[in-house]
């Protein structure tokens, strides 16, 4: 099985958040803080994200960086 990673910079987040809820990802704030956990809801300024211990974090839209979105290839 290969690994693929899938990186979405800030100015391409918006259009693709309906097909990021509730997918594991890591969100890279521009402080260069990383979470990890999945996106449950958002709105036009936040994201509401729950980490994998199941911590809730509510993050600006402003503050994010990037998310890397781990995709497991079959070959």
């Amino acid at each position: 099985m290969g690994k693929r990673q899938i990186r979405i910079f800030e100015s391409d987040i918006d259009p693709k958040l309906p097909e990021l809820v509730q997918k594991e990802l890591n969100l890279i704030l521009k402080n260069n803080l990383t979470l990890r956990g999945t996106i449950y809801k958002y709105d036009e300024s936040k994201l509401y994200l729950k980490d994998t211990i199941h911590r809730k974090h509510v993050i600006d839209k402003s503050a994010v960086a990037e998310i890397i979105i781990d995709h497991t290839t079959l070959y």
